[in-house]
């Protein structure tokens, strides 16, 4: 709905309430899906978990082999992981909440090491400003008390050490920060995934059948005479 506006400005104001909607709308219905394919839906679980079935976590290679597969999809609006199996249905119901505390262990965990970073960063910087300072002052002082003044080598040497000092606490701070909070937010967005389990055995007992038919008419009926040996 676009209200009326006097003058010229109604239609470059229709028109871009038309294009935000547009924009909206279609970013929104972005989605993508991952299909993964097991044997047994046991396989999705850590085997070495001895914990029960409602609480247990996510295998390494399957959560790395998710973690890839939506990497590349990090555009969509809407996450969706569709796992197919043949066996192990009974544990179709405990693949979401284990993907969740996974990946929401693992947001976490993250998230301690950032603000760990920025820590030390802070630290760092700290000193790194005393290192600057009083290479600067020493450089000020000798520049005064020494009567012929300082020689190219200590005059330089002082301040690419102040500005060595400051160099990698900023570079931690400016940049070092932005790949951890990518990787949480990747964990976050994974945590919050759809997960859909479709297990396939009935379809699989289905060509099983059709195809046992298949070769039974093409036998015929049993202990129908052999048209070769009749022959």
């Amino acid at each position: 709905m676009c209200r009326r506006l006097p003058g010229c400005l109604q239609p470059k104001v229709c028109a871009l309430s038309a294009f935000n909607k547009h924009h909206s709308a279609a970013h929104a219905a972005s989605a993508a899906t991952v299909n993964v394919r097991v044997r047994n839906l046991a396989q999705m679980f850590n085997s070495l978990d001895a914990s029960p079935f409602w609480d247990r976590d996510l295998d390494v290679h399957a959560a790395d082999f998710i973690e890839e597969e939506f990497r590349e999809n990090r555009a969509a609006a809407q996450w969706h992981l569709h796992v197919h199996a043949s066996e192990g249905e009974d544990l179709a119901a405990d693949l979401q909440p284990a993907l969740e505390h996974y990946y929401t262990r693992m947001a976490h965990s993250t998230a301690l090491r950032l603000r760990d970073q920025l820590r030390l960063g802070q630290l760092a910087l700290l000193g790194g400003l005393a290192i600057f300072l009083f290479s600067m002052s020493a450089r000020g002082i000798l520049t005064h008390v020494v009567a012929h003044g300082l020689s190219r080598l200590l005059d330089e040497g002082l301040i690419i050490l102040a500005w060595l000092a400051l160099w990698r606490p900023v570079e931690t701070l400016v940049y070092g920060w932005v790949p951890l909070y990518r990787q949480r937010r990747m964990y976050q967005r994974l945590a919050a995934i759809k997960v859909t389990v479709r297990m396939e055995h009935a379809h699989s007992d289905a060509v099983n059948v059709a195809a046992r038919r298949q070769d039974a008419g093409a036998a015929g009926p049993l202990g129908a005479p052999d048209a070769s040996r009749r022959a």
